[in-house]
């Protein structure tokens, strides 16, 4: 494929439904797990669609990178400080999710920044679409001032395993998500570590 065919731009709000497609895809069913049922006919995806369109918190468009080519969204990377966690407000989520990944939440590099989700349109993938939106990743980490990149990654998601340690990403903890019928991972969730 010649990547001239192929742009990595800031995220702007109308890119909020394909990005909430691919962010869903890349949570590997957290989403699912946290949201199902939550708004009676809406999909995990489509709960995700106002905040990613919004202009404030972590999870606006303002804090995505999206691969655009062929004139439609092909991957996107989703990224920023990892300590905004700590203000984020969870009231609305019901308690025994939330328990289900306290761990997960308390396993952070706290003052990293942190690639909360990386995903690239299956039909796209290997064609170094995923590494061009993490060196997005990595210059805004450098421009805001951090010297890491941090990510979590399912323990049994072999495949972005190997893409995270190519790109130099070390395993630092691990973090204790059981089994659960809607969740379906094994080994809980990694959490990687890259100087940038």
């Amino acid at each position: 494929m010649d990547h001239s065919d192929r742009i990595i731009r800031p995220a702007m709000a109308d890119d909020a439904p394909e990005m909430a497609r691919l962010i869903d895809m890349a949570g590997g069913g957290v989403y699912e797990f946290l949201l199902d049922g939550l708004v009676p006919g809406l999909t995990a995806a489509e709960m995700l669609v106002p905040g990613l369109a919004g202009s404030s918190g972590s999870f606006s468009h303002r804090h995505s990178g999206v691969a655009e080519a062929d004139g439609r969204i092909v991957g996107v990377a989703h990224a920023y400080p990892v300590d905004w966690m700590r203000a984020q407000d969870y009231t609305g989520l019901p308690p025994d999710r939330l328990a289900h990944m306290a761990d997960f939440s308390r396993t952070q590099d706290w003052g990293s920044y942190f690639l909360s989700a990386l995903a690239v349109d299956p039909d796209w993938r290997r064609r170094g679409i995923a590494r061009s939106l993490l060196a997005w990743v990595y210059k805004r980490a450098r421009t805001g001032g951090f010297d890491r990149v941090t990510l979590h990654v399912w323990a049994d998601n072999t495949e972005a395993q190997r893409l995270y340690a190519a790109e130099g990403f070390e395993e630092v903890a691990r973090a204790d998500v059981p089994w659960h019928e809607r969740l379906p991972h094994r080994g809980g969730s990694l959490l990687l570590r890259r100087r940038v």
